[in-house]
C-alpha cells in the first residue's frame, strides 16, 4: 500500500469497478455494545459496551475529554427498545475512492447485521481513475434513534483501505508470471474478488476490483448530465454533475476566459489548476479532469456535499474545543502539504473548507494560491479575505508561508467563538484592528488555556517569531494537539465526532438554496465575446493530464511546477 509520505506514481486514465458481495464475523471495536434488539447473531459475536461512547473512544485521539454521552448511551433508550431487525439497521457502507464517495446498504436477505449480504445491481459501482491511490471501505451500524439522515451516533463497524492494481486483465497475466502470488499482491495491489479483512472492528468483506483504461477522447460538457448550481461567483458557478459513462457525482467549476483576462486573472487560474492536478492528500478536494471550449475553462472537481465549515458554523454558532481541534489539525496537515511543495494558500476561511460525507475536512479553492515559494521567499500581493489577512499584508512589506499560521490561528478563534478575532463590519476599522488591538478572549470554558496559548502564538503580528515560522512541526508539538495521533490522523483513522446530514451522493441539503433553486445549464456566450488565436494560446495544455500525484511532506523540497510559465514561476 502507498505510504502516506511517498510520491506516488502516475496511471493511465481508466475506469475502476467496484464490487461489495458480502461481509462475515463483524465484530464492534473493544468495548462497544451490540444493540440487542437486532438479534442473537449480534450478540454472539459483538462484545458489549454503550453504543453512544463509540464517539468518546474514536475522539480520543483528538480530544482530551470524552465528548458528552446521547441518548442511546442512557439505560432504557437507544438499540435495546428497538424491536425486531429492520434493514434500516443492518450494517451499510461508504465506500470512497478519490474522495468520490458511494454508498451501498445491505439487503433484507442478509441473516444477521454480523454476515451481511449487498446485492445487485446496487453493489456495483465504476469509479473515474485519474491517479493512483487508495481505495476506502467502511461499514457502519445505525442508531435506531436517529432522526431522518442524521449518522451523528453510528457505529463504525469496520473498515480497510486497499491498492488497487491498476492493470488491465492481460497485464495481470503477463506480470504475474515472473512473480510469486504474495509479490503480486504486496507490489501490485488487488484485482479479481478475495476477502479483505477489515480492522478497527473485526471481520472481512468479499470485494471484487476490475480496470479499463480509457482511451484518448478528450472530455467536453456534453459528456456531463448538469444537475444543479451549488455555488456562484465573478468567474462563473459551480455545478453538480453526473458524469455520464460512469455516473459518478462530481462538482464542475466553470470560468469564463473573457473575464479572468479582462480582470488580469489569469495567473492565479493557471496556479490552481497545477496546485489541484499535481496535490495529493487527504483533506484537499482532488482535480479529476480539466477540459475546455472556445469561450470558457472547465474544472471537474470530487462533489464533496457535507456542506461549506460556513455553513455548519453559522447554523450551530460555534464549534466546542473538541471539534475545533479536529478541524484545526486536519487543516494544519492540508497546509503543511501545500508549505511543502513551495505553495502558499492565502485564502484560508469557512467557505473554502467543505466537510465530506464521514465529516472529514477537504479544502478547496485555489484561486489565491501563490506557486514557488521557497522558505524566505517573499511576494507582496494583497489579497485575500478581509476578515481573515494577516498584518504583514497590511503594511506591504512582503511577507512569506507564515501567512497561513495566521489565518489558522483566526479560523480556530471564529470556530470557537463564534467570529474573527478583530471582526469589524467597517472594513478599514477591522484593519486597524489587525494592526493595533489586542487580542481578547472569552472565558476558560469558551477558550481553554491551552488554546488560547496557541492563538497568542499563531496571532502574532511579528511573522518571523509567529508560531510556525520555523515549520508545521512547531504547531504540531504545541500542549494543544498533544491528544492527536498524527499518524492516525492522516491516515483517517479518527472518526469525526460530527457527521453531516447527508442522504447520498445526489444529495444538496446543505448547499444554500439561493443557489440550488437555480437552472443549471452552461450559458451560452456572447459572440461579441471572441478571444483571438493568441489569447487562445495562453490556456494551451489546460486539459487535464495524469499529475505526479505528490504527497507530502515534500522529502525533496520540490516547488510545484507551473507548466504554461514554462520555469515554475507565477507572478502574484
Amino acid at each position: 500500500m502507498t505510504g502516506d509520505n511517498q510520491v506516488t506514481s502516475t496511471v493511465k486514465p481508466g475506469l475502476l469497478v467496484f464490487t461489495l458481495y458480502e461481509a462475515k464475523g463483524l465484530t464492534l471495536p473493544n468495548n462497544q455494545t451490540a444493540p440487542s434488539s437486532l438479534g442473537a447473531g449480534v450478540a454472539g459475536s459483538m462484545s458489549s459496551m454503550r453504543p453512544a461512547s463509540s464517539q468518546a473512544r474514536m475522539a480520543s485521539s483528538v480530544a482530551s475529554s470524552s465528548r458528552p454521552g446521547t441518548a442511546s448511551s442512557r439505560p432504557g433508550t437507544g438499540y435495546t427498545h428497538v424491536v425486531g431487525i429492520h434493514p434500516r439497521y443492518l450494517p451499510y457502507c461508504v465506500v470512497e475512492f478519490d474522495k468520490c464517495e458511494v454508498f451501498i446498504t445491505a439487503s433484507p436477505k442478509s441473516s444477521a447485521p454480523t454476515a451481511p449480504i449487498y446485492d445487485p445491481p446496487h453493489n456495483q459501482y465504476k469509479f473515474d481513475v485519474s491517479r493512483e491511490t487508495d481505495l476506502t471501505v467502511q461499514l457502519y451500524l445505525r442508531n435506531p434513534l436517529s432522526t431522518g439522515n442524521n449518522r451523528e451516533n453510528d457505529i463504525l463497524v469496520g473498515s480497510c483501505k486497499v491498492q488497487p492494481r491498476f492493470e488491465e486483465a492481460a497485464q495481470q497475466t503477463a506480470s504475474s508470471k515472473s512473480k510469486s502470488s504474495s509479490q503480486t499482491a504486496s507490489q501490485s495491489g488487488l484485482a479479481g474478488i478475495e476477502w479483505v479483512n477489515l480492522g478497527f472492528g473485526g471481520g472481512s468483506v468479499r470485494i471484487g476490483l476490475h480496470y479499463v483504461a480509457n482511451t484518448n477522447k478528450p472530455l467536453t460538457i456534453e459528456d456531463f448530465d448538469l444537475l444543479k448550481v451549488v455555488g456562484k461567483g465573478s468567474f462563473g458557478k459551480v455545478m453538480q454533475v453526473r458524469k455520464k459513462d460512469t455516473n459518478r457525482i462530481y462538482a464542475l467549476k466553470t470560468i469564463r476566459k473573457h473575464h479572468i483576462i479582462n480582470r488580469s486573472e489569469v495567473t492565479h487560474t493557471l496556479a490552481e489548476r497545477t496546485v489541484l492536478a499535481q496535490i495529493d492528500n487527504p483533506f484537499i478536494v482532488p482535480l479529476k479532469f480539466s477540459f475546455q471550449s472556445p469561450e470558457k475553462l472547465y474544472l471537474v472537481l470530487a462533489f464533496v456535499n457535507g456542506g461549506e465549515l460556513f455553513h455548519h458554523l453559522q447554523r450551530e454558532g460555534r464549534f466546542d474545543i473538541n471539534r475545533s481541534r479536529f478541524y484545526t489539525a486536519e487543516l494544519l496537515c492540508a497546509l503543511e502539504c501545500l508549505h511543502g511543495f513551495n505553495v502558499i494558500y492565502r485564502d484560508l476561511k469557512p467557505e473554502n473548507i467543505l466537510l465530506d460525507y464521514t465529516g472529514h475536512i477537504a479544502l478547496c479553492d485555489f484561486g489565491l494560491c501563490k506557486l514557488n515559494m521557497k522558505e524566505d521567499d517573499k511576494t507582496n500581493t494583497f489579497c485575500g479575505t478581509p476578515e481573515y489577512i494577516a498584518p504583514e499584508l497590511l503594511i506591504s512589506q512582503g511577507y512569506t508561508k507564515t501567512v497561513d499560521w495566521w489565518t489558522l490561528g483566526v479560523l480556530l478563534y471564529e470556530m470557537l467563538t463564534g467570529l474573527p478575532p478583530f471582526y469589524d463590519e467597517n472594513t478599514n476599522e477591522m484593519y486597524r484592528k489587525i494592526l493595533q488591538d489586542p487580542l481578547l478572549f472569552p472565558g476558560p470554558e469558551i477558550v481553554p488555556p491551552d488554546a488560547r496559548d496557541l492563538l497568542e502564538k499563531l496571532l502574532n503580528r511579528d511573522p518571523t517569531k509567529r508560531l510556525g515560522a520555523g515549520g508545521a512541526a512547531d504547531i504540531k508539538g504545541h500542549k494543544f494537539f498533544e491528544t492527536v495521533d498524527w499518524k492516525r490522523l492522516v491516515q483517517k483513522k479518527i472518526q469525526p465526532t460530527f457527521k453531516p446530514v447527508v442522504e447520498n451522493a445526489l444529495d444538496t441539503v446543505n448547499f444554500s438554496e439561493e443557489f440550488t433553486g437555480e437552472l443549471a445549464a452552461d450559458s451560452v456566450m456572447d459572440p461579441s465575446g471572441h478571444l483571438s488565436e493568441s489569447v487562445q494560446e495562453l490556456f494551451h495544455g489546460w486539459s487535464y493530464q495524469p499529475p505526479t500525484g505528490m504527497k507530502g511532506p515534500n522529502p525533496g523540497n520540490m516547488s510545484i511546477q507551473d507548466q504554461y510559465l514554462g520555469n515554475g514561476s507565477v507572478q502574484g
